[in-house]
């Protein structure tokens, strides 16, 4: 019923019906303390009015702060609850009152001592089948078959007689059909002045440490993702590193620097991705803060990241992402809840990456992937902040989104694992 348009909605008192107008307020009972949100996904509005913008999306069993009840077109029950200063308001129809202090916890729940808020797991063959019940297994019932790769978040295991079944969203599947996902640990690192960025990682293990610019001698080999300071001019085939010593320019990612846009403030929080080298700087202004190895997209029309400058459109705790209604590609791929997504340019985003540990190489379809770790941190450091209960946050003149930069050239970035 949400979109409904009631321009006068309609109330029912001491036995006759009278019409209140749009944004007459109304007080709440006196015993109310919070407004619980009793449907998850319940979506925030900037007034009143389900014409209004969108300013986010609510976590269900979070416990909101109030202010005005007013009447306004589009919400079932007439009446919208004001859960922030000026706004946002919510349809109460999704709210129930409570007698408890408000209480929101921060999005996605992470489990103490963990990476990632949910464990995931990956169809590791082709057409596993999905049953409704894990009991169906031995009968072959089953409703539905996915394919491999596809992600799922584990919600449960059991075994019934000497099968273990683990519970999905879409339903109870063979555990010996999935595999785990293991979340990278690598993370990026904080920095403070530009010469702080003269550094790379190393982007394969035992890769070779010259004694000179060409020819030379081995000398030493650095480890996978290993950080090399860069002690010199670069342009070479080989790049000067500590120690005297050079290595291929192939096997090394680095930050790299270019002017700041003019349309970013002297102190305001950006990002700068480099596709050519597979890194990631955030920046205050003219200092850079933090810097990382990315993945982006793959080259190629359909696959690269899009370049220019652009803003995060919204920030999200969790989204589902797919291509399942692409006829055009050998494989489709679905993966759900990926955490801390941050869309800058249509559905391409910033997101925590779990499939794979190759960051410093594109593997996307067109987003950039990161470590779990480096994707958390990142979304803590962008604007719009996330509230506490929120599931999702849009830009508003307020809290406009960050800017992010993608530039270069993703066919001059390594191409394949050479670890």
């Amino acid at each position: 019923m949400l979109g409904l348009a009631l321009a006068a909605p309609v109330v029912i008192a001491s036995g006759s019906i009278r019409s209140e107008p749009a944004h007459a307020q109304v007080p709440l009972p006196t015993w109310v303390r919070s407004v619980e949100v009793v449907d998850d996904g319940t979506p925030l509005h900037r007034a009143p009015d389900t014409g209004s913008p969108r300013a986010g999306v609510v976590a269900r069993g979070t416990r909101l702060g109030f202010g005005r009840r007013l009447f306004g077109p589009g919400c079932a029950t007439g009446a919208w609850i004001e859960v922030g200063r000026d706004g946002p308001f919510a349809c109460e129809r999704h709210l129930r009152f409570s007698p408890e202090p408000p209480l929101a916890v921060v999005q996605p729940v992470v489990p103490e001592g963990a990476t990632l808020p949910f464990q995931y797991v990956f169809i590791a063959v082709d057409a596993a089948p999905v049953f409704a019940h894990p009991t169906d297994v031995y009968d072959g019932d089953w409703i539905a078959s996915l394919g491999r790769g596809w992600g799922l978040v584990e919600r449960e295991r059991r075994i019934f007689g000497d099968v273990e079944v683990v519970r999905t969203r879409r339903g109870w599947i063979e555990a010996g059909l999935l595999r785990r996902a293991v979340a990278s640990d690598f993370e990026g690192v904080a920095v403070g002045e530009v010469r702080d960025l003269d550094f790379g990682w190393v982007l394969r293990d035992r890769a070779p440490l010259w004694t000179a610019a060409r020819g030379g001698r081995i000398a030493a080999r650095a480890s996978w993702r290993q950080r090399l300071g860069v002690r010199g001019p670069v342009g070479g085939r080989r790049v000067p590193v500590e120690g005297g010593l050079w290595i291929d320019d192939a096997d090394l990612a680095r930050p790299t620097v270019e002017a700041v846009p003019e349309a970013i403030g002297s102190d305001e929080v950006w990002i700068d991705v480099d596709v050519a080298e597979q890194v990631l700087v955030v920046w205050r202004g003219a200092r850079p803060i933090w810097a990382t190895l990315v993945s982006t997209g793959r080259p190629g029309p359909e696959t690269q990241t899009p370049t220019g400058l652009h803003r995060v459109w919204v920030k999200l705790a969790t989204s589902d992402m797919d291509d399942v209604e692409r006829q055009d590609v050998e494989h489709n791929y679905a993966i759900e809840q990926v955490p801390w997504v941050q869309y800058f340019a249509g559905d391409a985003g910033l997101h925590a990456a779990f499939w794979h540990d190759d960051f410093g190489r594109p593997r996307s379809r067109g987003c950039v992937n990161l470590s779990p770790r480096d994707a958390r941190r990142l979304f803590e450091l962008t604007s719009p902040a996330l509230p506490a209960g929120w599931q999702a946050v849009f830009p508003s003149d307020a809290a406009p989104g960050t800017w992010v930069r993608v530039r270069g050239d993703v066919r001059r970035a390594p191409r394949a694992a050479a670890r």
